[in-house]
Formats: C-alpha cells, structure tokens, sequence
C-alpha cells in the first residue's frame, strides 16, 4: 500500500465497490454484447480515430444509399399503374 497519490495507492472505498460491480450475465441484453464483442468490430473500425470516421463515412453512406432504394422499391410498390415509368407512351398507328 503507498502513500497519497502513489501508484499503489488506492481508491476510496466506495468506489472500489462501484468498479467491483460488473453487470457481465445479468443484463437482458448481455447476449447481444457479448456477440458483438464476438465480432471484433470495435478492434478493427472503432478503436482508432481515423478508422472509425472511415467507418462512419463510409457507413453513413451505403446506409442512406439502401435507405433511400428501399423506399424507391416501396413506393413502386404501392403506386404500380400509376406512375409515368408505368405506363408507356403508345405511339399511334402510322397512316
């Protein structure tokens, strides 16, 4: 044990409890931390700065690319027959 501010000194003891509190297996959502701990994504995208604005760019815009595609595929959907793309202009018959 040292002495104030030592490397061995410790913390007061309420927070010593407080950092003894892990919530590891008793959260309801500890499966979905531990299979994204899995996946070591925060390793390789998140841990570095550069790597995670990169990630985020990059995620950000393939994300709003599918976004916007799939509400272009909904809309199709519920407006077939009467959009322009539709239905196409018939030419009359030549004389």
């Amino acid at each position: 044990r040292g002495g104030f501010g030592s490397p061995r000194d410790h913390e007061p003891a309420w927070i010593e409890r407080w950092n003894k509190n892990h919530r590891a297996g008793k959260d309801s959502l500890d499966w979905f931390f531990r299979a994204f701990n899995a996946t070591g994504i925060y390793e390789v995208f998140l841990k570095s700065s550069p790597r995670f604005y990169g990630f985020i760019v990059c995620g950000g815009m393939v994300g709003t690319y599918y976004w916007s595609r799939t509400w272009d595929h909904i809309w199709n959907y519920i407006n077939q027959g009467k959009l322009y793309a539709h239905n196409p202009y018939v030419y009359p018959p030549a004389d």
